[in-house]
């Protein structure tokens, strides 16, 4: 997947915004996992910036 780093955090914003929805049909071990990675993403690009 090639997304930028913006594309990234911002598909993550919106993520997390669905899980906190009360009501939301797609919360779920799927939606936590995807989060996760998403973050995990975030970081490992954060730490290969600084190399």
């Amino acid at each position: 997947m090639l997304l930028s780093r913006d594309q990234k955090e911002l598909i993550l914003a919106v993520l997390k915004k669905e899980n906190k929805r009360v009501l939301s049909g797609h919360k779920g071990p799927l939606l936590k996992k995807t989060i996760a990675d998403f973050e995990q993403a975030l970081r490992n690009e954060a730490i290969n910036e600084k190399r």
